[in-house]
């Protein structure tokens, strides 16, 4: 994927702005910008709204600023492991009052740590205040540029370093960087950054230059032997290397009396020699702030640093204005409450109406099934005694069980099978047997009708009881008892 950034280095005097390409793991630099700002008149905002105007640099890159070195303050803090943890995240806030800034004006972010004797640790914390920072945010908005990394210049510096000269990720090292107002030190071990000195250089001029020269290599000799012990607890080695970097034409040629203080090797860093670059661009070894501030931003992942805008924003987010929250939670609730409210009113009414709706329905049902019934009290109940009373009629001429034969069914299989000439008197169903009583012109006819209840699957046995020929009217009096069958 190819990505644009573009740095911008802004200096007591100087402005210096890089537009670095990313297409993979490569940088390329397309665009370099550099200008004195030592006038009154000079406008920072104009200058910068010029870059895309009048030098071509691309108004969709991504923008990344330093914040003046004045304004950086850091910190190493002793702590133990607990206390590691906790300033690594974002309890960090607890650090504030280290720095000679209001704790609500202050602005910090834990940087690095590292182990020293007796489980002890030693916290690297960067703090900038909201004043500053916003400063730089309103250079940037008068130029219609909106950022997306706002870093110390040291950590832009580092990243530049480890660009172009990437054995520095291994083992220990010292980074320096020289201006007109400042010399920056650095000391490192395995791409991460322990400790941090800003020494201001006073002001000079072409008669005293060799003289200021001279102080700054001995005070930065001074102050990376003290920072050297206090991290390792030993002198510097002569195997160390020493990345150094110089802002300010003045300075060449101070790696001689720093290597002749402190008997390192040192290295002058070149900003070109893993970017590319083109011909014209080339040569300028004072851009690599600028060019270490897109590199950030172009592979933060890749890189060591802290992000002042994101350590801004969530101050801002975790700022809680107590009133405001309170209104809000309370409007929260009555909105609840009212939305609850009508809620239960738009159910209350819902389901009166569905009762209506069933009630009708009843009524209907009930008007339908009995229609002989005019006095309508309670539908259901009266539903319910009609019911009750189909049933009792069904258990009197209907078989309620399966243990026996039901009275409709007996009484068609006696009419069926009653033969011509005979006369039934009386008949008598239980649940078990049946008693009929008559009269027929013979004995033969009474006995044929026995023979022809036998055969109906209804009965079970059939049994002819007080049979006799009456002496007036010469006709034969019978009783049949007759049991009924079990259902299977």
């Amino acid at each position: 994927m190819v990505k644009r950034c573009i740095g911008i280095d802004v200096g007591s005097s100087y402005l210096r702005v890089v537009q670095i390409l990313r297409a993979g793991e490569r940088f390329h630099i397309e665009k370099v910008f550099r200008t004195q700002t030592r006038r009154s008149t000079d406008s920072l905002s104009d200058i910068l709204r010029t870059l895309t105007r009048q030098h071509g640099f691309d108004r969709r890159a991504g923008i990344a600023i330093s914040m003046p070195r004045n304004s950086v303050f850091f910190r190493n803090h002793q702590t133990d492991f607990a206390g590691a943890e906790q300033t690594s995240g974002p309890e960090s806030s607890a650090l504030e009052h280290n720095f000679p800034i209001q704790p609500d004006e202050t602005v910090a972010q834990v940087c690095s740590y590292f182990r020293l004797p007796g489980d002890k640790y030693s916290v690297l914390t960067v703090a900038v205040s909201k004043e500053s920072l916003h400063e730089r945010l309103g250079i940037l908005a008068g130029a219609r540029m909106r950022p997306n990394l706002i870093d110390a210049a040291i950590f832009a510096i580092h990243s530049a370093v480890t660009v172009n000269h990437p054995e520095i990720k291994t083992g220990q090292a010292i980074i320096a960087y020289i201006d007109e107002s400042y010399l920056t030190l650095a000391i490192t071990e395995n791409d991460n950054i322990l400790i941090v000195r800003n020494i201001p250089i006073v002001h000079y001029s072409d008669d005293n230059v060799d003289s200021v020269r001279e102080q700054v290599a001995k005070a930065f000799s001074h102050e990376a032997e003290i920072s050297w012990r206090k991290v390792f607890r030993r002198e510097i080695g002569q195997d160390t290397k020493i990345y150094l970097i110089s802002g300010d034409d003045a300075f060449d040629g101070i790696e001689m009396l720093i290597k002749k203080n402190l008997h390192c090797q040192t290295i002058i860093v070149n900003p070109y020699a893993k970017v590319k670059c083109s011909v014209e661009h080339n040569g300028d070894a004072a851009i690599c702030i600028a060019e270490g501030l897109a590199v950030r931003a172009l592979a933060p992942e890749e890189t060591t640093g802290v992000n002042f805008l994101e350590a801004d924003n969530a101050d801002t987010k975790s700022v809680l204005n107590l009133k405001k929250e309170f209104m809000v939670c309370a409007t929260l609730i009555v909105a609840i409450a009212v939305v609850w409210l009508v809620g239960l009113f738009v159910q209350l009414t819902s389901l009166e109406a569905e009762y209506a709706q069933v009630k009708n329905e009843i009524k209907e049902v009930f008007q339908r099934v009995l229609p002989e019934e005019k006095n309508i009290v309670n539908p259901l109940v009266q539903l319910e005694q009609k019911l009750q009373s189909l049933r009792a009629d069904y258990a009197f001429f209907g078989s309620t069980s399966n243990a026996a034969i039901g009275p409709l069914e007996v009484l068609r299989a006696v009419t069926n099978s009653i033969p011509s000439g005979a006369t039934i008197e009386n008949m008598l169903i239980t649940t078990e047997t049946v008693r009929l009583a008559g009269t027929f012109q013979s004995f033969e006819s009474v006995y044929n009708w026995q023979r022809l209840l036998q055969d109906a699957p209804q009965f079970s046995t059939v049994d002819v009881q007080d049979i006799r020929r009456e002496p007036q009217s010469k006709l034969v009096r019978f009783t049949i008892l007759a049991s009924l069958s079990a259902l299977e």
